[in-house]
């Protein structure tokens, strides 16, 4: 492979990696929180058109096991060992940033939800504890502090910005995906009808849990939150609007973080509503098409996505991940505000070297 010139990115992220010139990074990242809550969206679409190259971000805590040889639950549940496989992962791969691993059951199992936890894979609710106005006024809202694993998550992002000057991502669960997982998928979209003041009721309960969690993490030095949404794509954009958008507009305004808003699946849709959100970027799927959605985003917006993770990540070799990512890096061009990543989370036994494959493919595009 040809030399390439280290590009803006290049040095920043090589520069933020380091243990060694820790001393030199580090009033940087004690800032870069501060900052990016400052910056507004043409300023940080700016600086990520100056990087020099396209940024790599795919979603891999889950395979990053692999490295530390530790399974899915014992991150989940401990804050120090995340903390070391991620910065595994992010020394071992060179990655463009630190993230957490992506769990949207924290804020349900905090609320009162019982899990289920798997080793090896991410865990999932059992039970939905808000059937009626009496059970919703029951709950309260947890402390991100001592509540369930939410301090795992405060603790894991809290070291990492110690060790890195990288942008740290961290997130959590939208204010409809947390209300579907208290009630049941079933009985929220049916609410959206049927009993719609109940369910704008118990969203303003789940707004201020997730305003609360988020908060929490940005003062432990998370600089962006990538909020799950995933429930919202099987609202019509109207009942988006109603039942999703204007909460997390108002969490975007309060939270005094950078938001980037995901939806799994579909969300061909909602591409408008996503941007009426106010969140910095808008996180795609694979059923997504990436080139239509990005020429209907609002301006400044980023556009994240959207390799498939079971077909592409999972399904193919090394090579085959290098051709497909060559041809999305193609496809977006014209777009200068892109974030090549997976379209939604990897899966725990995604092979290491398609990985490295797409990361490495991503940083030697031009």
């Amino acid at each position: 492979m040809a030399y390439r010139f280290p590009t803006p990115v290049d040095i920043f992220t090589a520069l933020g990696r380091s243990e060694s010139l820790r001393l030199l990074h580090r009033p940087i990242g004690l800032m870069m929180p501060h900052l990016m809550g400052r910056m507004n969206r043409k300023l940080i679409c700016g600086v990520i058109r100056l990087a020099g190259r396209r940024i790599a971000a795919p979603s891999c805590g889950s395979p990053a096991t692999q490295l530390t040889n530790t399974t899915v639950s014992e991150n989940l549940r401990d804050g120090k060992v995340m903390f070391k496989t991620i910065e595994k992962a992010v020394t071992t791969w060179r990655m463009d940033g630190d993230f957490t691993f992506s769990d949207l059951t924290i804020e349900p199992e905090a609320c009162g939800c019982e899990i289920e936890m798997p080793d090896n894979s991410l865990p999932y609710v059992l039970t939905h504890p808000v059937q009626t106005p009496e059970d919703l006024r029951s709950l309260r809202v947890p402390d991100p502090y001592r509540d369930g694993r939410m301090p795992v998550l405060v603790e894991c992002v809290n070291l990492l910005s110690k060790r890195f000057s990288l942008l740290t991502i961290t997130g959590g669960s939208g204010p409809f995906t947390l209300a579907s997982e208290l009630m049941g998928s079933e009985k929220a979209a049916m609410a959206t009808i049927e009993n719609p003041d109940f369910l704008e009721e118990l969203l303003e309960y789940c707004l201020e849990v997730n305003l609360r969690y988020l908060k929490a993490l940005a003062k432990a030095g998370a600089e962006a939150i990538l909020l799950g949404e995933p429930s919202g794509a099987i609202l019509s954009p109207p009942s988006f609007r109603r039942f999703s958008g204007r909460y997390i507009k108002q969490l975007v305004k309060e939270l005094g973080r950078p938001v980037i808003l995901h939806i799994c699946g579909n969300a061909s849709h909602l591409i408008e509503e996503i941007c009426d959100t106010g969140a910095l970027g808008i996180s795609v799927d694979g059923p997504v098409d990436l080139v239509d959605a990005a020429a209907r985003v609002l301006p400044h917006t980023l556009i994240v996505g959207n390799m498939d993770p079971v077909e592409v990540f999972l399904g193919t070799d090394a090579e085959g991940v290098r051709s497909k990512t060559r041809d999305m890096l193609h496809s977006m061009r014209d777009f200068p505000y892109y974030v090549a990543a997976s379209g939604c989370d990897l899966s725990p036994i995604t092979p290491l070297e398609n990985i490295e494959a797409f990361i490495d493919t991503v940083r030697d595009y031009r």
